[in-house]
């Protein structure tokens, strides 16, 4: 089952930039005197990072497997995602391991494994590809790409119910939880994002392959409109259709005017319903920056961090590079300098 090619090309980039950057620290030479459209947007400011996890690698209880020729053949082998709750607790995914590891202050607090069967069509093992963490009550949500469904499991980690996706989604890729609790998830084979109840109930949908799963708090689902020599829009859809048409919401602006961006991402929203996104621009070749973007409620542009690549490990590619936790703070999966190690960094 194990199919990276489409992981590795959406992220071939950034692995080529990655394994020559140093792990902690921005190398800022190469673009200290790139060009910047003014239209009084906060200065770029460069990242600086503190390790908030630093976890081994292999099959005892508290580190993170990258698999070998006995486990599963998933499309990430090893750590397939993580999540942050409200408290600053950080939720790693193992899929190799079929369990998920809290850490606390650099520490892990409490390991919890989820159920790890077959498929009766495939008998291939749940490959739980995505985590999200109720703002609400903190209940768990595991994607399940072999099943297509969503384990719905308490803080303590015991199961507490399933969702049924398949009638709805074929390729579950994302899972967001909003602050009222309902579940919204995208699907990259159909290029859907549905919207569910709390209980499973499909309260709306939206098609295209430039939505997020991300939604404002009134609901509305963040996607990437029109693009110009200038940058991306980013919009608004209401999935419950009650608003036709899709309203503007803010801009993503190239910092190196003259290059054509690699790709513009939604990395997700906090709390406060501040929006993050990201443009991934060429310094030179085989060089890129990520300038990260904090945007209010009200789209206005608060913040932009500049980030260079940072090391990975060869053998997973998470379904996210960067998550937003619910305070507003920047997270980001990486390695450590001799890649033997899974480390989580929070982006300052």
């Amino acid at each position: 089952m194990r199919n990276r090619i489409f992981l590795i090309i959406s992220a071939i980039f950034l692995l080529t930039a990655a394994f020559s950057a140093p792990l902690y620290a921005a190398d800022t030479a190469e673009i200290s005197a790139t060009a910047e459209i003014a239209l009084n947007l906060p200065e770029v400011r460069d990242f600086k990072t503190a390790e908030v996890c630093l976890l081994s690698v292999g099959p005892e209880t508290e580190s993170v497997s990258l698999g070998g020729a006995n486990t599963p053949m998933f499309p990430s082998a090893g750590p397939s995602s993580f999540a942050v709750d409200k408290k600053g607790n950080i939720y790693v995914l193992d899929a190799m391991n079929f369990k998920v590891l809290i850490v606390k202050e650099g520490r892990v607090i409490k390991v919890i494994t989820y159920p790890h069967g077959e498929s009766s069509d495939t008998k291939e093992a749940y490959f739980m590809r995505d985590i999200a963490i109720s703002p609400k009550n903190n209940n768990i949500y595991l994607l399940n790409y072999t099943l297509k469904n969503i384990f719905v499991m308490s803080p303590t980690g015991e199961v507490k119910g399933e969702i049924d996706l398949k009638h709805q989604i074929s390729s579950p890729k994302h899972i967001f939880v909003t602050g009222e609790g309902n579940i919204i998830v995208k699907d990259e084979g159909k290029f859907d994002v549905v919207v569910y109840s709390p209980e499973g109930k499909v309260l709306g949908r939206e098609q295209g392959d430039e939505i997020s799963a991300f939604a404002d708090r009134e609901g509305f689902l963040f996607a990437k409109g029109e693009r110009d020599k200038n940058g991306q829009d980013i919009i608004l859809f209401d999935p419950g259709a009650k608003r036709k048409n899709p309203k503007r919401f803010a801009k993503l602006i190239k910092v190196i005017k003259d290059t054509e961006p690699y790709d513009y991402h939604l990395l997700g929203v906090d709390a406060k319903g501040n929006f993050f996104a990201s443009i991934i621009e060429k310094i030179r070749e085989d060089v890129i920056q990520t300038i990260i973007y904090k945007f209010g409620p009200d789209g206005k542009t608060l913040a932009r961090i500049r980030v260079m690549p940072m090391p990975l490990l060869e053998d997973t590619m998470p379904t996210r590079f960067f998550v937003i936790s619910p305070k507003g703070e920047i997270y980001a999966y990486a390695a450590n300098p001799a890649r033997d190690k899974f480390a989580i960094l929070r982006i300052e």
